[in-house]
């Protein structure tokens, strides 16, 4: 009688390519936990190999994308900080499945967070008091394993009140997380004169290595004809894979009512600037344009002189000759909205005039609610919305 073959007793005696197959599919956190299953295990779930292709895949399927709603300044202690929804019924809000860890311990008094930004899963935010200027503590969290750690403290405080910027993104160069830190003073009152500005010149920037565990001060300089630098990004827009390895902030350059984007390359650490679309290059009170990522290119919402709403997306990255106009977002015009920005799935993230959020698809040519209204001191720029990214990056201090 010919032998039949028998299967494998268990899955670690199926070849190595199914099993890493079959996990790959599994969300983060059980997969953290099956670490502790075997050596074997442990040895393919923390290859760096396996992390990335298990991280590749949570960003190429979301076609049912989960966004985090933070309340921009949220406090720990508040009803529902963080709220998630699903991009194809971002009606129905879910206040419970994405949490801190229960062994975090807030600083004292320090109740106060702000999102920096989020790229690859990894959530990075800071803590104040609230009151007055304090230096604040950072934090990078990976929501997926409930893991979290604190970012050592910089080493240029100042000796005043601080105009303190930030910026969070993965250096696909070395393989590592960066946070990015630049600040300036601001002028003691009885140095000022008519036309002054009221800042002094920027500090040395300083850039934490999470592979390193450390802040290191830069050569480079954030540039000096930069007055006036918006953090004001609802949608996390660095929270794709991460592969631009450079983050991006809008800025008023020289001319006070002239819009640039400066970018920072976190491989070699070093900034550059370029201009926006004529039509939408100059800052207009009430009328802040938005930076986002549209198709994996840069892109700038905002509305013209005529009060017309536009959408440019960069064709190559750097070059301001290449911005191109994409006209599927013109029926939004006449000022009825404020523009959020996109998504990981390409949606488009608006308020309206009434107040509430929308989430435009522009294959179905769909508007969905989010049944958020935000009103009064709540207003949206006390959100932001976070593109959720089932991502096994650890979060681990250098050793």
């Amino acid at each position: 009688m010919e032998n039949i073959p028998q299967p494998p007793s268990s899955v670690e005696n199926l070849p190595g390519e199914v099993v890493s197959d079959i996990l790959i599919r599994l969300p983060a956190k059980p997969l953290a936990q099956f670490r502790t299953v075997s050596k074997s295990f442990n040895t393919l779930i923390s290859n760096p190999s396996f992390i990335k292709s298990h991280l590749h895949r949570s960003t190429s399927t979301h076609d049912d994308e989960t966004l985090m709603l933070i309340h921009s300044l949220f406090c720990f202690n508040s009803t529902n900080p963080i709220t998630t929804h699903q991009s194809q019924s971002p009606h129905i809000s879910n206040s419970g499945s994405i949490k801190l860890p229960q062994s975090f311990n807030l600083t004292p008094n320090y109740n106060r967070a702000s999102v920096i930004g989020s790229v690859n899963g990894l959530v990075c935010f800071l803590l104040t008091t609230g009151v007055g200027f304090v230096t604040p503590v950072i934090h990078i969290w990976n929501p997926s394993l409930y893991a979290i750690m604190t970012v050592a403290p910089y080493a240029i405080v100042g000796d005043g009140v601080l105009d303190l910027h930030y910026g969070f993104g993965f250096d696909p160069v070395n393989d590592d997380y960066k946070v990015v830190k630049f600040a300036r003073m601001f002028r003691p009152p009885g140095f000022l004169t008519a036309g002054d500005c009221v800042f002094q010149d920027w500090l040395e920037v300083e850039v934490y290595s999470m592979k390193k565990g450390s802040w290191g001060v830069i050569r480079d300089r954030f540039p000096s004809n930069v007055t006036c630098v918006f953090d004001d990004a609802k949608v996390s827009f660095t929270g794709s894979d991460g592969r631009n390895g450079r983050v991006h902030w809008l800025c008023c350059g020289g001319i006070r009512t002239k819009q640039i984007i400066v970018a920072f390359d976190l491989g070699v650490e070093k900034f550059s600037q370029f201009s926006l679309p004529d039509s939408v290059g100059k800052w207009r009170n009430g009328r802040a344009n938005v930076l986002g990522f549209l198709g994996g290119k840069i892109c700038v919402m905002g509305y013209d002189e005529n009060g017309n709403f536009e959408v440019w997306v960069m064709g190559e990255y750097g070059v301001s000759e290449s911005w191109v106009k994409d006209y599927a977002f013109s029926q939004f015009g006449g000022g009825i909205i404020s523009p959020i920005g996109f998504t990981l799935n390409n949606e488009f993230v608006f308020q309206d005039d009434n107040k509430c959020l929308g989430l435009y698809d522009q294959n179905a040519a769909k508007v969905k609610s989010f049944n958020v209204t935000v009103s009064g001191w709540e207003s949206i720029e006390r959100f932001m919305i976070v593109p959720y990214v089932d991502s096994l990056v650890w979060i681990t201090p250098a050793n």
